[in-house]
């Protein structure tokens, strides 16, 4: 008598559970690893937002120092040197209208003042501007024995705060006078 062998086509219940428990594990730790890289997406997108909208302030206080004229580091009211630094700049932009850049320690942001309106933050809250400086040298006219054109750095130190990333920076910037210095 012959034995007839039989073929079995299928899988056991054991080895159904088995695959499925190795595909689930697999799954989440494939899910995890792109719902991390998500969440990393956003912050830098938002902390680079951020950033941009602190060059897009340094910009425009760049094109105005220079195309402005009698620069003031303080209160004096006559353009002065500061070579410590200071955290107000004072000067006369193109237009002859007299704008103030200075730091905000109650918001800790830059703000700008044009002639009589009021003051306009520059930096988004997201911001914290913990120091600026301005440094400016070469106001004396050149008939003084002062050969420098006048020039001012801004320098700016402070972190960002996004969610509950914090970066730190630091910017520096030089801009020169566009108008001759006589």
């Amino acid at each position: 008598m012959k034995r007839r062998e039989t073929h079995k086509n299928g899988f056991t219940l054991v080895e159904m559970i088995v695959s499925l428990g190795l595909f689930t594990i697999v799954l989440f730790a494939i899910s995890s690893a792109f719902l991390t890289m998500v969440s990393a997406d956003r912050k830098s997108r938002a902390t680079r937002i951020t950033l941009d909208n602190l060059n897009l302030a340094l910009e425009d206080m760049s094109r105005r120092i220079k195309t402005g004229y009698a620069y003031d580091c303080g209160a004096v009211g006559v353009p002065t040197d500061c070579a410590t630094g200071n955290t107000t700049l004072k000067f006369k932009d193109q237009f002859g209208i007299d704008t103030t850049y200075k730091l905000t320690p109650d918001l800790q942001g830059i703000e700008r003042t044009q002639g009589v309106s009021s003051a306009i933050r520059m930096t988004a809250p997201e911001i914290k501007i913990d120091n600026l400086k301005f440094i400016v040298k070469g106001t004396a006219k050149t008939g003084t024995g002062d050969a420098i054109q006048p020039y001012v750095t801004i320098l700016i130190k402070g972190t960002t705060n996004v969610g509950l990333t914090s970066s730190v920076f630091n910017m520096e910037t030089t801009v020169t006078q566009r108008k001759y210095d006589f």
